[in-house]
């Protein structure tokens, strides 16, 4: 089952620190691991057969390296991404490391969905691709031609199939769940215009690798017939994902290993799993925080997000015998970011684990900027609460097998890694208010997310900037885009509280059999009520200002200072803050005469603080957020899926049983 995160050690601060992160007993594990990242120099016979490793690693949406590098917004992928050594796709990103004693190493970083990624011919559609995940089935496909490129790289030095090849192959593949259940599968469609099953398109893909790799490969365990290269013994891979991108990484998953059974099958080896005939181990899966909104997204009453390569029975299953670690958010709720845990129905795989962290999605998959919200001051963001789980995967993650090398980044960068201790000593003390520590997936949500609803509960009348800031001493020096999001995001919350107190304070009526109350508030999804009447039962400060609620000053601190407000910033309609500077610097050159006078004082702000050197947006109320009538709001758990599109973890059931239940 899901559990919360236990205490994290005061001692690892650093993954770079490599003596101080790592106990005795685990450094000695960690040596079986290291002696087949190079051949046995002592051994001749064996010296020259090397293992190949292969780091796949999937970023979240909108999450891009390339435009993190003036502002340290790397999500926790990335910086993953930068302990892998190895040769890196050229053209996608620059490696900040020189990893040359690793040439039979090969990273694979592939940018989120909403940001750009020219080898996909993706420009930047941020709109489509933040909403519905577009480029995100090629961005597979891109994943599966490089683990066949990384082979024939490691032989011939240069890639096989280059972009345009790619493009064009995925165009004709198809990734859905029955694809890949049934090779062969076509629509009547698909036949009629005479294409080929994915089946068919991956075949041909192998054929092309094995015909120019044909003297270095040993299909029966034989000896190559070429050794220029070497004997390659085994090919060990590993993957990563956050958000959308862990989505990927779950589709892009079990579409390797079927390459890789097709690569097995057609040349007759005894493994399973081979790439160019070469046995193949899938080592780990790392995920933070899996949320598939794919095509249209549970935003939308009428659709869950688990289009085309994300359907939840098939695509998103973690494969037998993976060892798997899934990190999720605790205080997430918002309706567009639905959990996908990697649990089947109420049960967890052999070698799987899911761990619950306090935060919203971005404070366990990274990707907030520095001091962002007020959360933190390091300018390095050193103080972010996204920094524990980074920590904790990278550990589980290395006590796997992973091959990361945090300790031989290079020293100017080794804080990209490192946690506050005062942010651990912070953490920990939280934990030690959870009420549960272990349980069904709803306890665990609610343990989580109702002290959390008391805490705003508590500042609920802060309703302009001014009373704000003056509840909230570490909002003083944030952004005016910053401080419009929380106000906008807490008058929702006054809003919704409203609609919720008249109900839950309402007299119940008998109609027909069925007791309701007298009045329903303003909307149409049906898991909104069901969410109220579980809050007033558990949460009875929401409603009746007699029934006080004691938060204890750990969690209050935690929310204050690290705890990002997620409804509050991501909106559904509107401009996002950068796209406002652009129109800000519009109108900056347009004559004042043809402004109007909101846009007049707009102007003037912009010039001012542009000249001062950082450009701001108005003071204005962040509106868009996700609306009310579909379920958007502070006042709901979050729904989360357990292997089937209606199959739900924490669905409010009758009390006393089980809840996980049938959508």
């Amino acid at each position: 089952m899901t559990r919360f995160c236990p205490d994290i050690s005061n001692g690892a601060i650093n993954p770079c620190d490599f003596r101080s992160f790592f106990s005795d007993d685990e450094r000695v594990d960690l040596q079986k691991y290291e002696a087949r990242e190079l051949p046995p120099v002592a051994n001749p016979a064996a010296s020259c057969t090397f293992n190949l490793f292969f780091g796949f690693f999937f970023d979240g949406t909108r999450n891009n390296y390339n435009l993190c590098k003036q502002n340290e917004g790397y999500s926790n992928v990335a910086r993953l991404y930068d302990c892998y050594p190895g040769q890196v796709v050229q053209g996608v990103i620059g490696g900040d490391e020189s990893w040359s004693e690793y040439p039979h190493f090969y990273k694979v970083y592939v940018p989120g969905v909403g940001s750009p990624f020219e080898q996909v011919n993706d420009k930047n559609d941020s709109s489509l691709g933040a909403a519905a995940a577009k480029y995100g089935h090629e961005r597979i496909v891109w994943g599966l031609m490089q683990a066949l490129n990384n082979v024939h790289r490691y032989f011939l030095g240069a890639e096989l199939f280059p972009k345009e090849k790619i493009l064009a192959m995925s165009r004709k593949l198809v990734l859905t769940g029955w694809h890949l259940k049934k090779e062969r599968w076509l629509t009547r469609r698909e036949i009629e215009q005479g294409q080929q099953s994915s089946y068919e398109v991956l075949r041909e893909a192998l054929g092309e690798l094995h015909k120019v790799l044909q003297p270095f490969m040993c299909p029966q365990g034989d000896e190559p017939a070429n050794w220029g290269k070497g004997k390659v013994g085994r090919i060990h891979v590993s993957v990563f994902g956050f958000s959308r991108g862990a989505t990927k990484a779950r589709s892009f998953l079990n579409w390797l290993r079927k390459l890789c059974q097709l690569d097995a099958e057609i040349l007759k080896c005894s493994s399973e799993f081979t790439l160019a005939g070469f046995p193949v181990d899938f080592d780990f899966l790392g995920l933070f925080d899996t949320v598939a909104s794919v095509g249209l997204a549970s935003s939308s009453l009428l659709f869950d997000g688990h289009a085309e390569w994300a359907d939840a029975e098939v695509s998103l299953r973690v494969p037998s015998g993976v060892k798997c670690v899934h990190l999720v958010a605790g205080h997430e709720i918002r309706r567009s970011f639905p959990l996908d845990s990697i649990q089947v129905g109420g049960s967890l795989g052999d070698g799987c684990e899911e761990i619950m962290f306090p935060g919203v999605h971005s404070d366990i998959g990274g990707g907030y900027l520095p001091k962002e919200q007020g959360r933190g001051v390091d300018p390095k963001g050193v103080d972010m609460l996204s920094r524990l789980p980074l920590g904790v995967m990278y550990r589980k993650a290395r006590l796997a097998g992973v091959p990361l090398k945090a300790e031989k980044l290079r020293p100017a960068v080794q804080y990209r890694m490192a946690a506050d201790p005062q942010v651990i000593s912070r953490f920990n003390a939280y934990l030690e208010t959870l009420t549960v520590r272990q349980g069904e997936y709803k306890a665990l949500m609610q343990a989580m997310y109702l002290p959390y609803l008391a805490w705003r509960l508590s500042w609920a009348d802060r309703d302009n900037r001014d009373r704000l800031r003056a509840r909230f001493d570490n909002l003083g020096g944030i952004s005016t885009a910053d401080m419009n999001d929380l106000l906008g995001g807490n008058l929702k919350f006054i809003e919704h509280l409203g609609y919720y107190r008249r109900w839950a304070n309402e007299e119940m009526v008998r109609v027909g059999r069925e007791q309701m109350r007298r009045y329903n508030p303003p909307t149409l999804d049906g898991d909104m009520l069901r969410n109220w009447e579980t809050l007033k039962k558990a949460l009875p400060c929401l409603h009746d200002s007699q029934k006080p609620y004691v938060l204890p000053e750990a969690a209050s601190w935690l929310f204050q200072y690290l705890l990002h407000d997620s409804y509050a910033w991501f909106r559904l309609t509107g401009k996002e803050e950068q796209e406002m500077l652009v129109e800000l610097e519009r109108l900056s050159q347009k004559p004042a005469d043809r402004l109007s006078k909101a846009e007049q004082e707009w102007v003037a702000r912009y010039k001012e603080t542009k000249a001062a050197g950082r450009a701001e947006v108005p003071e204005i109320t962040t509106d868009g957020q996700e609306w009310f009538f579909v379920g958007g709001g502070y006042l709901h758990l979050r729904r989360v899926y357990a292997g089937a599109d209606d199959v739900r973890l924490a669905k409010n059931a009758p009390q006393g049983e089980d809840s996980t239940v049938a959508a």
